[in-house]
């Protein structure tokens, strides 16, 4: 009887060895050597900077039974900045030989991608993410054993590589110009700014305008009042910046001559698309009222009409001795979307004689311009082609 008793209780402990050893034989090791590398787009290659970045051990019965689980975060994130390059190399290591793939999961920073992805997993053992990041944040890439053979597709644990992507100041490019109008006129100030602007403020005499926070900044009716230093604060997550000031300046003596043209013709798409020009002498600014009409000109039969036109206004740049320059001042897509939709609705009454139904596609722009070069320029929405129509109206 109690051989037999000891006979069970060796088989009972054979079977408790087996069923560890299979466990830790099932238990993936995966390790990563991260090396992260930024290089500025600068013309000249910034030096590289490389941070290796290894997965700890969980503990010592793992260490000495030479099965690791997954570390989860690496103990160092990696660095990038939006705008600038950025490259992290990472290798798989320790796998068993049965994994067949990893599967790449999280949040890739946009602007960055894994080239080596075969749909959603990696066959290979190394891998790279790489790109330029577009936006700020911090965002966490898990690697996952994915599709091991013989293991029912196990994705239990995994490597999380964090990745830390600052943002950067914005940049003023171009200024607010000064503005001469007669009382009662309207005046509008712009400016140019890289594309990482998170908010806008726009400032009075070093006051900041209560709700002022759009991309141009209009005065409707301008009055002595008025005459002051505007300039506008732009704002992100890295800091603040503020433009030049620019100057308004009320002369009722200031005159300017009435001007309406149109022009109709077929919208392609790249250089194909339409572009008229337009001259502003003198020294006060105008008002214009332009319209880029496409579904519009159904009513009147015209056949193959631009169903979805789109209107941007470019100020031309004569810099002394360098080549043309064009600056973007406003853009408009249905003319139903801008802020000032009842100036619009007024002017096209007042000077058009007709407003474009509501809900249409047809596109508007209202504007105060200050003596210099301009072109508007009309184009489909997604390449759209099809016959379209600009035109001017000189509101004063």
């Amino acid at each position: 009887m109690n051989l037999m008793w000891l006979q069970l209780k060796l088989a009972r402990a054979q079977m408790s060895v087996f069923v560890l050893l299979v466990i830790l034989q099932r238990t993936p090791v995966i390790k990563y050597a991260l090396q992260f590398e930024k290089a500025a787009t600068a013309p000249i290659t910034k030096a590289i900077q490389a941070i290796t970045i290894t997965a700890a051990s969980l503990g010592s019965l793992h260490a000495q039974s030479g099965a690791t689980q997954f570390n989860i975060v690496p103990a160092s994130p990696a660095n990038a900045t939006v705008g600038e390059e950025f490259s992290l190399a990472f290798a798989i290591t320790g796998t068993p030989e049965n994994a067949a793939s990893w599967q790449i999961t999280g949040t890739i920073p946009p602007g960055l991608s894994v080239p080596s992805l075969d749909g959603d997993t990696l066959n290979s053992r190394t891998g790279t993410i790489t790109g330029t990041p577009t936006q700020a944040g911090t965002f966490d890439v898990t690697v996952q054993p994915f599709d091991r053979q013989n293991l029912g597709g196990d994705t239990t644990g995994g490597e999380t590589i964090r990745i830390l992507v600052a943002d950067i100041p914005p940049e003023v490019l171009r200024d607010p110009q000064p503005s001469v109008v007669a009382t009662g006129s309207r005046a509008q100030f712009f400016f140019e700014a890289s594309a990482n602007v998170a908010s806008i403020q726009w400032i009075k005499d070093d006051v900041p305008l209560s709700g002022e926070t759009g991309s141009t900044l209009v005065i409707p009716s301008a009055s002595v009042a008025d005459e002051s230093d505007y300039k506008v604060e732009l704002t992100n997550t890295a800091g603040t910046v503020t433009s030049g000031a620019a100057s308004l300046t009320i002369n009722d003596a200031a005159t300017s001559k009435l001007a309406n043209l149109s022009n109709r013709g077929f919208v392609g798409t790249g250089g194909d698309i339409m572009i008229p020009g337009l001259v502003i002498s003198g020294t006060t600014a105008r008002t214009f009222l332009v319209r880029g009409a496409g579904p519009r000109l159904e009513q009147f039969g015209v056949p193959g009409f631009l169903a979805d036109p789109e209107l941007a206004l470019f100020r031309l740049i004569l810099p002394p001795g360098e080549a043309p320059q064009s600056q973007l001042l406003v853009t408009n897509d249905d003319w139903e979307t801008g802020n000032d939709v009842q100036e619009i609705t007024d002017a096209m009454t007042n000077f058009a004689g007709n407003v474009f139904d509501t809900g249409s596609k047809d596109a508007a722009l209202l504007v105060t311009l200050n003596p210099g070069l301009y072109t508007f320029q009309l184009s489909g929405v997604n390449d759209a082609t099809g016959v379209g129509l600009i035109e001017l109206f000189a509101l004063d």
